[in-house]
């Protein structure tokens, strides 16, 4: 079964035996056929259950047994620590008192398949863990695919309590398996800023479930973004801002947020600010009461109705064919053109086109090279290059081009026509298949070719006043194996890229920036990619020319003769 990891509701456990018993043998018949949980052990008592709540599910793993081995002690501690409830609780009770109080189970987490693993006997105190690593969750909560499966050794130390083994030194962190995260941990959006408060720009974190999950997410919120999104993201939390406490109180489904001294340095606008990010960044259905230093402050909402969250397109293919370029209708082959553009892109032949937020300009691909162009005017010549991939046009009006060959030099060229070469971290590469940018305009994509084979990126794009000045560190996104063929956004955090194999037939690989992926089949001849607002809406367009859109599992051809699908940044306001 597929693996999809969604944002679920924080903070609630069964309340009583009854409840807690029930809810598991139902659980235990609804992922029969997809996954095996370790449980074991008795009920434990959880948390009152607030109307309207949805239970994630309860892990119930037994303390350790009177005249346990060590590697029973081992193998029970690594079971226990997939229950996070009451701060591990139950895991703790595997290690000596003094170590129990130092183990910090937050400090990562390695994700295995379940399988492979091993133990060994160092010597009498000492045993060794092996497990074969599929993924990892650093402090921040942070998810990073490992490059590598190899074994990685895990060494525990033992002592002796009133008679029994308890460990006594361990790695910090837990190792869990892929099919009992899926149910321990959420992915939550943590929300920054785009440098010009614009946009609500969503930085993908997992915490474990639970009642702790809204100090997690503030505290994480509170200490910034990911290093990777450095330049293209701010906060409007003042720097040195924390909570007073070491919790986040959760009442009647009010997160009670109690901010230091610090959070005084904010004027009204930029307390709006802190209030917008706590309760985008906080699970759905929670509202945020903000104090500083136990004094409830009172904050109206923006006047402006806040930042832009995930921006929408239009959901029509904006396609070209039979010399019109134009929205494909429901019914029907008219197009609908956009006033002031279509016209112009039609004269220009082109390849490629891609459509800026508001439909007010566009920057076409065509046999002279890149063009940019806007309502009412007449078509520009940016980039003369020979060898140009598809542009990207961003929600400040800078349309970027790079030749195919040539993968950093990369050029943005502004609404006056003048180029900006930006600097690129991907100096091995040889060769860039496609590069598109965000449609908050804080990130791209890219899928680059190197001696050691292809890649699929993101990375951040930092700016001065709109300006693009240089691209971040690139953080690797999965993608089929074989040729790249073209990518594209799907939503704020969702990706697909486009590939194939000789001989096979091309597929999509769906990736969350921060999270999962999983592949799906593609439509037979693909050669192009676009993405709409969600997963179903993706357009394939063939390389005899017919537009296909999913249905069901499969593919169905829309319409045939197209010449391109462009690419849309935004629908107008």
């Amino acid at each position: 079964m597929p693996l999809t990891l969604r944002p679920r509701p924080y903070g609630v456990t069964v309340n009583s035996i009854i409840r807690a018993a029930a809810f598991l043998a139902l659980l235990a018949l609804v992922l029969s056929g997809c996954t095996g949980i370790p449980r074991s052990g008795g009920v434990r008592p959880g948390q009152n259950v607030e109307p309207g709540d949805s239970p994630a599910p309860v892990f119930l793993p037994s303390g350790p047994r009177a005249g346990a081995s060590p590697e029973s002690i081992l193998l029970g501690f690594i079971d226990a620590a997939s229950s996070p409830e009451n701060k591990y609780a139950v895991a703790r009770e595997f290690l000596t008192p003094r170590f129990s109080s130092t183990w910090n189970p937050d400090a990562g987490v390695t994700i295995d398949a379940g399988t492979g693993r091993s133990t060994a006997e160092i010597d009498e105190q000492t045993m060794q863990f092996s497990v074969n690593p599929l993924a990892e969750i650093n402090s921040s909560g942070e998810y990073h695919d490992v490059e590598s499966s190899s074994p990685v050794p895990l060494r525990y130390r033992f002592a002796e309590v009133g008679g029994q083994w308890r460990i006594s030194d361990a790695p910090n962190g837990i190792v869990i398996d892929e099919s009992t995260f899926a149910d321990v941990f959420g992915a939550q959006e943590l929300y920054f800023y785009d440098t010009g408060f614009q946009y609500l720009v969503p930085d993908l974190r997992w915490f474990p479930r639970g009642a702790a999950a809204p100090t997690r997410i503030v505290k994480s919120l509170l200490a910034g973004p990911s290093p990777w999104l450095d330049g293209a993201v701010t906060t409007a939390f003042p720097e040195g801002t924390e909570l007073t406490a070491d919790s986040v109180q959760v009442v009647a489904r009010d997160a009670k947020v109690d901010l230091n001294s610090e959070a005084l340095n904010a004027d009204r606008l930029t307390m709006q600010r802190m209030e917008e990010q706590l309760t985008r960044s906080l699970p759905s259905g929670l509202t945020v009461t903000i104090s500083v230093n136990q004094n409830t402050q009172e904050v109206a909402g923006p006047e402006s109705g806040g930042a832009i969250v995930n921006p929408r397109v239009d959901a029509r293919p904006l396609i070209l064919r039979d010399g019109e370029f134009g929205f494909l209708g429901a019914t029907g082959e008219r197009l609908s053109p956009i006033a002031g553009i279509s016209d112009t892109v039609v004269a220009l032949s082109p390849t490629a086109v891609a459509v800026a937020p508001g439909q007010a300009a566009a920057a076409v691909l065509a046999a002279g090279g890149v063009y940019g162009m806007r309502v009412g005017e007449a078509a520009e010549l940016l980039d003369p290059r020979q060898g140009l991939i598809p542009p990207s046009i961003d929600t400040f009006g800078y349309v970027w081009s790079v030749p195919r060959a040539r993968p950093t030099e990369l050029f943005a060229y502004d609404t006056a026509g003048k180029g900006i070469a930006v600097p690129t971290p991907w100096a091995d590469a040889t060769a860039v298949r496609s590069l598109k940018v965000s449609r908050d305009g804080t990130r791209l994509i890219a899928q680059l070719d190197s001696s050691e084979g292809s890649r699929f990126v993101v990375a951040a794009i930092s700016r001065v006043e709109g300006a693009p000045t240089r691209i971040g560190e690139p953080q690797s996104l999965s993608t089929g194996s074989g040729t790249a063929l073209d990518a594209t956004w799907i939503d704020e955090l969702t990706v697909a890229a486009l590939s194939v194999r000789e001989g096979e037939q091309e597929t999509i690989t769906l990736s969350q920036v921060g999270g999962l992926d999983t592949q799906i089949e593609s439509a037979p001849g693909a050669r192009a990619i676009t993405g709409g607002n969600a997963a179903r809406d993706i357009h394939i367009l063939t390389s005899a020319g017919a537009l296909q859109i999913q249905r069901g599992v499969g593919w169905q051809e829309r319409i045939g003769a197209v010449v391109l699908v462009a690419t849309q940044q935004g629908a107008p306001d």
